[in-house]
């Protein structure tokens, strides 16, 4: 069992061949899997990582979209030239 409680699992190639169905839902679940071949491990299986949401609500979230398009509108500086746009950019002497 790996940290937090989920089984880990070690599992031949051929196996993996023969019952990928099964296996994956194992994985869907939370388990992980260890991939064996000639006695060595060669991959392992995991769950996608959860992310925690940035912002706690979506009030956040919409203020901080708009304080990003203020800025963007406002243009940055980059030591003495502006950039406001995308031509702005590629357009200077």
């Amino acid at each position: 069992m790996d940290k937090e409680g989920n089984l880990v699992r070690s599992v031949s190639i051929q196996e993996l061949e023969e019952h990928t169905a099964e296996l994956v839902a194992e994985v869907e679940a939370g388990n992980r899997l260890t991939l064996i071949r000639g006695g060595k491990t060669v991959a392992e299986i995991v769950p996608p990582a959860t992310v925690a949401p940035i912002w706690e609500s979506e009030e956040q979230r919409l203020n901080a979209i708009e304080e990003f398009m203020n800025i963007l509108h406002k243009g940055y500086d980059l030591g003495g030239f502006k950039i406001t746009d995308r031509d702005a950019l590629y357009d200077r002497d």
